[in-house]
C-alpha cells in the first residue's frame, strides 16, 4: 500500500492522473472506440493516449482503493492506495457498488487531493 503523496513524487504518474475520471467513463473513452465522439463527449484522441484514475475494488473484503492506468492497449493496476477505510466504504455505499469498478466519492477525492498536496512536516 502506498501513500498518495509518495506516488505523486513520480511526475510521470502525477501528470497522467485524471482526478474526475470514473471507471465506467474510462471504458467508454478507451475501449469503446467510436461510441462517444459523435455526441461530443470526452474521448481518446489517439491510440497513444492514456490516463491514470482512481477506482475501488468493492469485491475485496474490505474494499480497496486502487490507482490504475488505462489506454487503448493496456490496463494496469499501478498501486493500492493507503486511505481511510471509512471514506472507501462511503464511496461503495454512495455508488451502491458491488463490483471491481466502483467510482470514488467527492469526500474521498477531496481527501486524496489534500493528502497529495500536503506540505511535508518540518523536522
Amino acid at each position: 500500500m502506498k501513500k498518495i503523496g509518495d506516488i505523486l513524487a513520480d511526475r510521470n504518474i502525477a501528470m497522467m492522473i485524471d482526478w474526475d475520471l470514473h471507471p465506467f467513463e474510462a471504458v467508454t473513452r478507451y475501449l469503446e472506440w467510436g461510441t462517444n465522439w459523435s455526441r461530443g463527449l470526452n474521448h481518446a484522441k489517439s491510440c497513444n493516449e492514456e490516463s491514470a484514475y482512481f477506482k475501488i475494488d468493492a469485491v475485496s473484503a474490505p474494499p480497496k482503493l486502487l490507482l490504475v492506468k488505462q489506454s487503448h492497449h493496456d490496463y494496469e493496476v499501478l498501486y493500492q492506495i493507503d486511505a481511510p477505510q471509512e471514506l472507501i466504504d462511503e464511496s461503495v455505499k454512495e455508488f451502491a457498488c458491488k463490483n471491481k469498478a466502483c467510482g470514488i466519492s467527492d469526500g474521498l477525492r477531496s481527501w486524496l487531493k489534500a493528502e497529495a498536496y500536503k506540505k511535508p512536516e518540518a523536522i
